[in-house]
């Protein structure tokens, strides 16, 4: 299924599930349409790639990096401090995860997008229930807030009664395969 991007409404948190295949392109497609193409400012949380190797990636798809705050979750802290980034050097930090996220959002005017990259590898680091109470805990911040979000997950690392679970707190899951 592809994105319709017009279906996609201002505060509407959504669930995106692709495959593997498709997970760099699918979610820098979603990126570049907030960023570049309603030039809103996102709050990009990863626990998957390392912020040099993000950046990269972003530059490669023509995405507005002026628009994104990083929050790196898997770099060490020890890391060079960025203008543009919070380096917590552990995913297993979920509190450091929460508390950098909204901190960072309630510090960007206008209107925002907020990006988790991704549920299935916080399972590499955390236990399910903590996952699942994590992901329960942000959609509920970025309702709060009035955020929209995309919480990104590959279809192939998500335990379906994880899944059933978090398609309760979005308000709408898209399926990327």
């Amino acid at each position: 299924m592809a994105i319709n991007f017009s279906e996609l409404k201002k505060g509407e948190i959504v669930l995106l599930v692709t495959s593997a295949e498709k997970y760099i392109s699918t979610s820098m497609q979603m990126l570049k349409y907030y960023c570049n193409q309603k030039n809103i400012s996102a709050v990009y949380v990863t626990v998957n790639k390392p912020y040099d190797s993000l950046i990269k990636i972003l530059e490669k798809y023509n995405i507005n990096t002026k628009k994104i705050f990083i929050i790196d979750a898997i770099t060490p802290t020890s890391a060079k401090n960025k203008e543009n980034a919070i380096f917590i050097g552990n995913p297993k930090e979920l509190t450091s995860i929460s508390i950098s996220s909204t901190s960072a959002i309630k510090s960007i005017p206008g209107e925002k997008v907020f990006f988790f990259d991704s549920l299935s590898t916080l399972l590499i680091y955390n236990d399910s229930g903590s996952v699942t109470k994590f992901a329960h805990f942000l959609v509920n911040k970025m309702k709060s807030l009035d955020v929209s979000g995309v919480i990104i997950s590959l279809e192939k690392e998500m335990d379906p009664k994880m899944l059933s679970q978090l398609s309760q707190f979005v308000d709408k899951v898209i399926e990327v395969k």
